[in-house]
């Protein structure tokens, strides 16, 4: 049987082992929201385990096994999987669906996941523009660049965002910017970082000033046109 802990504990150490190369164990206690100590008591008792999952070093910190990462992106195939059908299918807002599927993940059998993902019509991106995991771990990857980069004059489409919180969702919601947005960046600050959004809709244009923290995760291409 399954274990929603080591579930969560594979999840996170892959997230960070993307992001910074390794995943420390300050880290992995600030992204579940538990004391190091405990962590670390929960990443020793992991590394015992065989077949391993991962591979742990005192003060090196923690990497997933070639078993291990399969394991998380098992995981990440399921809650993406449901995260595009909860929008998808049964219209939740975006900045909903993260929390309901993190509860519903742990409870899908390989079947139901390979159902569900038929259902959808085997999607590669789940409502934040994240690629979801084929059945064998495979993701889709497109040319992508973070919105933080992007200079004035340039004219970008929204593709997705990188590791998505609730607030960010909730923030970019009530600016109305979503995956697909298109629009200008009017002005790049160079001395915070904020970059100014021109989004037409409606027959009206807004100017939208987003934080240096939000650019870095949103991901954007460059539109020719």
């Amino acid at each position: 049987m399954r274990s929603v802990n080591t579930e969560d504990y594979l999840k996170a150490i892959y997230d960070l082992q993307a992001a910074e190369g390794r995943a420390k164990t300050s880290r992995i206690a600030e992204k579940l929201g538990i004391k190091s100590a405990s962590v670390t008591e929960m990443i020793k008792r992991l590394a015992l385990q065989r077949p391993r999952l991962l591979a742990y070093e005192p003060r090196q910190g923690v990497r997933l096994t070639a078993r291990g990462e399969k394991a998380a992106l098992n995981i990440i195939r399921r809650h993406r999987l449901l995260e595009t059908f909860l929008h998808q299918t049964l219209g939740l807002p975006w900045d909903e669906v993260h929390r309901e599927a993190d509860l519903l993940e742990h409870h899908l059998s390989e079947r139901l996941t390979e159902a569900l993902a038929g259902f959808l019509g085997h999607p590669q991106f789940d409502p934040h523009g994240e690629p979801i995991p084929g059945a064998e771990g495979e993701m889709r990857r497109r040319p992508q660049m973070r919105l933080s980069e992007a200079k004035k004059g340039a004219k970008i489409r929204v593709l997705g965002l990188h590791s998505p919180t609730d607030a960010l969702l909730h923030y970019l919601s009530g600016k109305q910017i979503g995956i697909r947005t298109v629009a200008t960046v009017t002005h790049a600050e160079t001395y915070d970082g904020s970059i100014t959004l021109r989004v037409a809709g409606g027959g009206k244009t807004h100017d939208h000033v987003i934080g240096k923290h939000a650019a870095d995760h949103i991901l954007i291409e460059l539109r020719r046109d």
